[in-house]
């Protein structure tokens, strides 16, 4: 599993690397083992551009994306990473984009996934948006802590 800790601050457990060497190196060591993980956590926009282009290069490869708005917004997205939107799944890549704000997540992005997953949420714009994938705009203004809505037509299974 490859994931883009852009905060430096959610996960544990992995082998965490900072520079593009770092991240090519240990990808090439550890490609094949079970249960795995290289947590990337950028110091400017050079790894996560050579995150980008790793998981398009790669055959059946779980990659987590967070703060995904920030590299797919409604305004632009990174070139690597459309790719794999677009295409990634004929090559067995999953992705998974964590971010704050539904809305400014592109909409090339949604229109590619199995499933949104949304948490309590107040903003307009985004209960407005999420509506627009089936969620109650109320329900999700109420929702506890740490609980979820999945909206989505897959015939995976989420956990």
């Amino acid at each position: 599993m490859l994931i883009l800790d852009t905060l430096g601050r959610d996960y544990g457990g992995g082998c965490v690397v900072r520079s593009v060497g770092a991240l090519r190196d240990y990808w090439k060591r550890v490609r094949e083992m079970p249960d795995f993980s290289i947590i990337c956590r950028p110091r400017d926009d050079e790894l996560p551009a050579a995150y980008f282009r790793l998981i398009r290069e790669s055959v059946d490869v779980f990659a987590v994306i967070e703060e995904a708005d920030r590299y797919c917004s409604p305004y632009g997205i990174e070139d690597n990473l459309k790719w794999s939107i677009n295409y990634g799944r004929q090559f067995g890549q999953s992705l998974v984009g964590c971010a704050r704000r539904a809305a400014a997540v592109s909409r090339t992005w949604t229109a590619n996934s199995d499933w949104i997953v949304a948490h309590q949420t107040q903003e307009p714009a985004d209960l407005d948006y999420l509506s627009q994938f089936g969620f109650d705009a109320e329900s999700l203004k109420d929702l506890p802590p740490f609980t979820w809505e999945m909206s989505g037509n897959s015939s995976l299974k989420f956990p």
